[in-house]
């Protein structure tokens, strides 16, 4: 049974993916089973591991497996299940042309975090069998659209299950007074008989999941990275403020490639710490190079630990 889902969040550059390899590889050598999965579309993770590219789940070491998630093909495969529950929903109107509706919906607005969440959710229901996920996530802006999500979704549900029960109400009124021939075979009177408002009930029931979860700091740890310059700070701080809007937790901050700024462009460690506090930071020094595996896992010392 899964115990904790990591998620790794920061500026894009700051090092997120170097930061969740190093706490992939030592949850790994301490014995455990782990699934590490990049969702971030410019994918890095077989670089940062020294393998070649490769798609699907591989194994990296011991019970260390990892994915760079093909965020195109759940697009796909999310398209085609709404295209699907559509079909079935509003089988009575034949006018609909939902295949010719799939290629203006792929670059709908929200459809990226969307198969996003549809990916993370797949994601912990296939790997429900290891003993961490750690995740590789998008820069802020992606990343935090997704985050918000599960909370749009139970606030544009509250409403619409409205609207359909006000429907429903006007239909049984009908069928009341104009016998139930009046609205037709098949169509609905109440909830219980409702595909629409069924369906409504499911995706409601899937994003109140997905937020009690982003929620639980049992469950979940987030870790963010930042580094010392003050475009990485401001919008550390930025990320730090919506997690805490949508009640989020933060689980610990890594300054990462720590004295590598230098001159007018350096945010101390002392102005970080009083920033983020009462958060736990841990500083990650600056290697110069490429940085090997054994590389990766000296990094994870004094902190690691903490996560666990």
């Amino acid at each position: 049974m899964m115990k904790r889902v990591y998620f790794f969040l920061g500026k894009g550059g700051v090092g997120k993916t170097t930061s969740a390899a190093s706490l992939a590889l030592n949850l790994a050598r301490k014995g455990f089973s782990v699934f590490w999965a990049s969702i971030d579309p410019a994918h890095n993770l077989w670089d940062v591991l020294g393998m070649e590219w490769g798609s699907g789940v591989r194994r990296v070491e011991g019970e260390l497996w990892a994915q760079e998630v093909d965020l195109e093909s759940y697009i796909r495969r999310f398209l085609a299940d709404t295209t699907r529950r559509m079909k079935e929903l509003y089988r009575h109107l034949q006018i609909l042309n939902l295949e010719g509706m799939l290629d203006v919906l792929r670059y709908s607005p929200g459809m990226e975090e969307s198969a996003v969440l549809f990916a993370l959710r797949d994601l912990m229901e296939t790997h429900r069998d290891k003993d961490y996920l750690v995740i590789d996530t998008p820069p802020t802006g992606l990343t935090l659209r997704i985050f918000s999500l599960p909370f749009s979704i139970l606030l544009w549900i509250d409403q619409l299950k409205k609207w359909r029960e006000k429907i429903l109400e006007r239909r049984s009124i009908v069928r009341t007074i104009k016998g139930k021939e009046a609205l037709g075979e098949g169509v609905a009177q109440d909830r219980e008989g409702d595909k629409v408002y069924r369906e409504l009930e499911r995706q409601e029931e899937q994003a109140r999941y997905m937020a009690g979860l982003l929620q639980d700091g049992r469950r979940v740890a987030n870790v963010l990275v930042m580094n010392q310059d003050r475009l990485s700070f401001k919008e550390s701080c930025r990320i730090r403020s919506f997690l805490e809007r949508v009640a989020i937790p933060l689980r610990l901050i890594l300054l990462n490639k720590f004295g590598l700024v230098e001159g007018g462009e350096v945010v101390d460690e002392a102005k970080v710490v009083e920033a983020f506090s009462p958060l736990p930071v841990r500083t990650l020094p600056f290697v110069r190079g490429d940085l090997e595996r054994e590389d990766l896992v000296s990094l994870g010392k004094g902190w690691v630990e903490e996560l666990m």
